[in-house]
């Protein structure tokens, strides 16, 4: 259809990529789909975005650090247990009433419980990774920096207590055992403390990492999602307009008919 008024023409085809604007725009719920329709705010979205999508990456890394503290300090708890029934057993074998063959019972016992503590730190791992072979510090990125959590070679703090050297053979042995088993208690204990405030530090950077990207979500949001109120009022006014429009424009058009057809 063509239309012999150049105004008429014009209303109508920037009714109709009004239209279009606002049915795309309604479809994907954006005020913002492209350069087009705000390129500042197309930009600063498209870094709010980024930095979204990194601050989700680190706090998935931050919990993975916390996971990893839990596992580290579950393994210094297990190793703390067994000393403690050490510790127990060598306050027992300093009971004087005890001969040769209770204080074998008492021995066999506690190399059941450095046994445990062997294995614990042979097994203690998360992901492949062993926890207690090395002292080490594994670094967790957040984005805008990392998180570290420091693991210790559990074997050889223990070994400088000489805390696997434990002899319950006579009263004298077991009260020095029992000294080098409570300096390992407090070793661990020490260790235990200090991965406790580390997966404290990591959960206060999660944290700190979800309540930005909650923030920067908000912000993205009001620049680019849609006002559907405001979007359909005006879809409905630039419906209104290429209906008038083409109406008039079939009016103008019947009416060049009518006078060609009186002339003929």
């Amino acid at each position: 259809m063509k239309l012999n008024n150049p105004t008429g023409l014009n209303n109508l085809n920037q009714a109709q990529l009004q239209q279009e604007s606002l049915l795309k725009k309604l479809a994907t719920a954006r005020r913002i789909n492209s350069a087009a329709d705000d390129a500042a705010g197309l930009q600063i979205a498209n870094q709010l975005s980024s930095s979204i999508n990194g601050n989700a990456q680190g706090e998935r890394n931050v919990y993975d650090g916390i996971s990893l503290a839990r596992v580290y300090e579950q393994g210094l708890q297990g190793i703390n247990d067994n000393l403690g029934e050490l510790n127990r057993l060598a306050v027992a074998a300093g009971n004087g009433i005890y001969g040769a063959e209770e204080r074998q019972a008492l021995q066999t016992e506690a190399d059941s419980y450095l046994a445990n503590i062997q294995q614990t730190i042979d097994n203690t791992e998360f992901a492949g990774k062993k926890l207690f072979g090395a002292d080490a510090s594994v670094a967790f990125g957040t984005g805008n920096g990392a998180v570290n959590l420091t693991t210790t070679d559990v074997q050889t703090a223990l070994q400088n207590q000489d805390a696997f050297n434990i002899d319950f053979s006579s009263a004298a042995s077991a009260e020095q055992s029992l000294g080098r088993i409570t300096d390992a208690i407090d070793v661990i204990g020490g260790l235990q403390a200090q991965a406790g405030a580390e997966a404290n530090r990591f959960a206060s950077a999660g944290n700190n990492l979800n309540s930005q990207q909650i923030a920067e979500s908000a912000a993205r949001s009001r620049i680019e999602d849609l006002d559907f109120a405001k979007a359909t009022s005006e879809k409905t006014a630039a419906d209104i307009l290429s209906q008038s429009s083409t109406s008039v424009a079939m009016q103008a058009r019947m009416q060049q008919q009518q006078a060609l057809t009186l002339l003929s």
